[in-house]
């Protein structure tokens, strides 16, 4: 299953966005040399703030496996104010309450193979559109390096740039992307990557769950995966989260 983290249980989650925060300054101040700000042996920037809603992808000893960062655009967002020009036409149109930024994808990948690097993003993928159609939001955007725009339109099959590749400041390329969300993408990416059942699982801290460790959470819902032959993290926990507490 996919964590949903927000404002409101960010609390149970504190290793692991602690984890999050480490791995992004490694991909991205180490590893990238982006000039981004560095904290507590982590990166942040201005959208890591109460508005921010993390999706993370455990191990069964709720160690962070991979990472991705929601927010909307209506006040702030990378793409619009740090890279508007990734973005052809005003890029104040993509500024709205209904439209949420995609950012800061991280991910483990010592031990990961191909299928599983797969797997993983494309359950990060289901996660997020079923959460973005719960909250009635229309469009997903960003910015991604040039050389992962093929990669990209087939892992989100409706991927569109927003304007022609342009220079990163530290270098390289980059482009702006919409996709809009709907039910039918969520059709779309359950078939095309057998994800048939929700995934995304908001912890409600008022929860009889929230009493129990991250990693429990993560072993019950297994064991009901085994249990209704679902293959890994694919546990229908989303709406009601209290059917990881029937799991055995």
């Amino acid at each position: 299953m996919i964590h949903v983290v927000t404002a409101a249980n960010r609390g149970f989650y504190e290793p692991q966005l602690e984890a999050m925060h480490r791995l992004r300054r490694e991909l991205f101040i180490v590893g990238r040399g982006w000039d981004l700000e560095e904290r507590d042996g982590g990166e942040y920037d201005r959208s890591d703030d109460e508005r921010a809603i993390y999706l993370l992808m455990l191990d069964q000893d709720a160690r962070l496996l991979c990472g991705m960062r929601l927010r909307p655009t209506d006040d702030w967002s990378v793409l619009t104010d740090a890279l508007p020009h990734l973005v052809m036409g005003d890029a104040a149109r993509l500024k709205r309450p209904d439209i949420w930024e995609m950012t800061r994808h991280v991910s483990i990948g010592l031990g990961a193979t191909a299928p599983e690097a797969r797997r993983r993003s494309a359950e990060i993928r289901v996660a997020m559109t079923e959460l973005a159609l719960r909250d009635g939001i229309s469009q997903f955007v960003g910015a991604m390096d040039t050389g992962l725009l093929g990669p990209a339109t087939q892992g989100w099959i409706r991927l569109k740039a927003a304007g022609l590749p342009q220079p990163y400041p530290e270098g390289g390329s980059g482009l702006g992307f919409t996709i809009p969300v709907s039910e039918g993408l969520l059709a779309d990416l359950r078939r095309d990557f057998a994800c048939p059942v929700p995934i995304a699982f908001e912890l409600d801290a008022r929860s009889p769950l929230s009493a129990r460790p991250i990693a429990e959470l993560e072993i019950r819902s297994r064991a009901r995966q085994g249990a209704d032959g679902y293959p890994p993290s694919l546990a229908p926990v989303w709406a009601p989260c209290f059917a990881v507490e029937g799991a055995a």
